[in-house]
């Protein structure tokens, strides 16, 4: 039993050593002994002390409870980023972070990325292109969470530079994704459509910001609509998107890389709760797919229903000021 849970606990932390990285090495630096402790614990000549077992697991993003069940099968643990009192500016921040290494792991290491996901809105990578749009995401996110008047305006808004820069790096990290297949709810535009408008019937988006919102909305749109035509998002990124004929509930991410897999469910649009048990993640990729069955394919083909449904994604956008319309599809 002992030698077992042993056994285990190496397994676990030499998997998590990303793939470029010699184990004896990142080990001997990390714990802060020698080559030959290092071997020795490898070997199961001495087991890992609890404090170096706890570094570790800090370190390389695993859990310590996982190591100590015996019956794997039966539980799962769930990753869900738990943030202190803090200033707003700083709380964003640390979730953001936790929301890319959550959706993109680390990029530097890992030779290839696949995603597959179903869409009940906008994902935030996509809003990163558009500076107005990740400013209105940034908007909302203080609005409610800041203690603050409800008359704080968009126009109140300066996005830090370490905002930026992290909007920057995760640009280029979503470039690096070789392969995603989408299936997106037949709202996923209309979503964040609404939110705009509410946000300018209460007068706190003045005309002009309006109108540079609304050009980026297009502009999100016309990406999309790119994307779905050429199966392109780039010269490497592959994407594969699927309209669902019905209403997708909420939205939730598999990523593939390497070896390793993750499930993202999202409780809002940037704080999710991850699962890497590899049963429960078999079991989502295979929900997932399944929702292709009530979906079409409309990246290189159904170029009617393509045109047909992008067209309307602008009608709502150019008819935004009509209330009525937008109201009536609530």
């Amino acid at each position: 039993m002992e030698n077992d849970l042993r056994n285990i606990i190496t397994s676990k932390i030499l998997s998590n050593i990303q793939p470029r990285v010699k184990p004896i090495d990142y080990l001997m630096e990390a714990l802060n002994i020698s080559r030959e402790s290092v071997y020795r614990r490898i070997r199961g000549d001495i087991s890992f002390t609890l404090e170096e077992i706890a570094k570790l697991s800090v370190e390389l993003e695993f859990s310590i409870d996982e190591l100590i069940i015996k019956d794997m099968h039966s539980r799962v643990f769930f990753d869900l980023q738990i943030t202190p009192e803090q200033d707003p500016v700083d709380m964003f921040e640390t979730i953001f972070k936790e929301y890319l290494q959550n959706v993109f792991i680390d990029i530097t290491f890992v030779k290839e990325i696949e995603s597959i996901m179903v869409l009940n809105r906008i994902p935030p990578e996509f809003i990163l292109f558009f500076n107005h749009l990740f400013k209105f995401y940034y908007y909302r996110w203080m609005h409610q969470n800041q203690e603050s008047s409800l008359k704080y305006h968009f126009s109140d808004v300066n996005i830090p530079e370490r905002l930026v820069a992290l909007q920057q790096k995760a640009i280029e990290c979503l470039k690096k994704v070789r392969s995603n297949t989408i299936i997106i709810d037949p709202n996923v535009f209309l979503n964040l459509i609404k939110e705009i408008q509410y946000y300018r019937k209460r007068r706190l988006i003045n005309e002009d910001e309006f109108e540079l919102l609304k050009n980026d909305l297009l502009s999100l749109v016309n990406m999309v609509e790119s994307i779905a035509q050429t199966g392109l998002f780039n010269s490497e990124s592959k994407y594969n998107i699927y309209l669902s004929s019905l209403s997708i509930e909420s939205s939730s991410r598999h990523v593939k890389y390497d070896d390793q897999t993750k499930s993202i469910f999202f409780t809002n649009s940037i704080d999710p709760v991850a699962i890497t048990n590899a049963n429960l993640c078999t079991i989502h990729k295979k929900w997932l797919n399944s929702m292709r069955k009530y979906a079409t394919l409309i990246t290189q083909s159904n170029e009617i229903l393509q045109v047909r449904y992008f067209n309307k994604q602008r009608s709502y956008i150019e008819d935004i000021t009509d209330t009525t319309l937008i109201d009536s599809l609530i």
